[in-house]
C-alpha cells in the first residue's frame, strides 16, 4: 500500500491536528481516516489472498494422502494374499492389476528420504513378499509424515483465518467508530 503524505491543508481539524492530504495507490485528496480504512482493508484482503493460496496447498496434500492411502490398501491386500504357512521371500502375491497403479503412485511420490517406497510389479501383476512388505512399511512412514505435515498446515491455516477475521473486524470497527464520531460532531454542532 502506498500512503504518501503531501501538502498540508491550512488550519486545524476538529481533532486538534493539522490535516494533511494523502495519496493512496493513485487516489489523490484522501484524508487520513479514509487512508487508514483503505490500508486496513488492503491488509485483510492480502491475508485473504494468502489464505486462498494456502488452501490450494492443503487440497494438493489431501489428494496425495488419498492416493497414498489407496495404494496402501492395494499393497495390504497383496500381502494378505500371500501364504502364511511357508513364508519365503520369493513368494508372490495374487495377481492384481491395481498393483501396477499402486506402483506408479509410489514412483510419483518417492523422495530421497524415502527411497524404499517402490513396488516392483511383474508382468503378471504380482509382487514378491519382500518387495510388498518393504513398500508397505515405507508407505506407512510416508503417510505418517504427510499426516503430520497436514496437521501443521492446518494450524497455520487456522492462524491465517484468525488474522484475516481480525483484520476485517478491525477495519469494520474503525469505519464504524469514524462514522460514530462524525455523527456525534455533527450532532453537537446543531
Amino acid at each position: 500500500m502506498a500512503l504518501v503524505e503531501s501538502v498540508p491543508i491550512a488550519g486545524l481539524s476538529v481533532y486538534g491536528i493539522q490535516q494533511k492530504d494523502y495519496t493512496v495507490e493513485g487516489v489523490a485528496n484522501c484524508d487520513y481516516v479514509k487512508a487508514a480504512s483503505i490500508a486496513m482493508f488492503q491488509e485483510a484482503n492480502a491475508i485473504e489472498a494468502e489464505t486462498s493460496s494456502y488452501a490450494a496447498v492443503l487440497k494438493a496434500r489431501q489428494k496425495k494422502l488419498d492416493e497414498l492411502g489407496w495404494a496402501l490398501a492395494v499393497i495390504v491386500k497383496a500381502v494378505a494374499s500371500l501364504t502364511t504357512n511357508k513364508p519365503e521371500s520369493d513368494d508372490k502375491s495374487a495377481a492384481d492389476v491395481d498393483l501396477k497403479t499402486a506402483s506408479q503412485i509410489l514412483d510419483k511420490y518417492r523422495r530421497d528420504t524415502n527411497a524404499d517406497m517402490k513396488l516392483p510389479v511383474d508382468g503378471d501383476f504380482k509382487v514378491r513378499r519382500d518387495d510388498a512388505t518393504m513398500a508397505q512399511s515405507a508407505l506407512q512412514y510416508e503417510i505418517d509424515y504427510e499426516t503430520n505435515e497436514m496437521q501443521q498446515d492446518m494450524v497455520t491455516m487456522q492462524s491465517l483465518v484468525s488474522k484475516r477475521d481480525n483484520a476485517f473486524s478491525t477495519a469494520a470497527s474503525l469505519v464504524q467508530k469514524i462514522n460514530s464520531t462524525a455523527s456525534t460532531l455533527i450532532g453537537n454542532m446543531g
